[in-house]
């Protein structure tokens, strides 16, 4: 009695040289004697196994938000272009000092 491991064996080397072969799975299947839709079985469930996904290591990084510029304008007409990433307390001070 054949086990499964030895039978899917068999059936990737069979796989492997109907790929060689370059033959449609149907011709291959006609050529060496095997049920057409077992070689197509075998082909999908082999495919299948080979292209399970796999887990990939995944650093998560926190996404840097939109700085946007920060404008003061004044009723005397000046304005101030300040970057957005000024520290709140900074900005505060400031807004005291004028």
């Amino acid at each position: 009695m054949v086990r499964n491991s030895e039978r899917e064996q068999v059936w990737q080397e069979r796989v492997a040289q109907w790929r060689a072969s370059g033959l449609s799975q149907r011709a291959y299947a006609i050529e060496q004697g095997f049920p057409v839709r077992q070689v197509g079985y075998w082909v999908r469930r082999l495919t299948a196994v080979q292209a399970a996904p796999a887990l990939l290591p995944v650093r998560v990084a926190q996404e840097a938000a939109e700085v946007r510029a920060i404008s003061l304008r004044s009723e005397r007409g000046w304005t101030l272009t300040l970057p957005g990433d000024v520290p709140a307390s900074w900005l505060a001070e400031l807004m005291q000092a004028l």
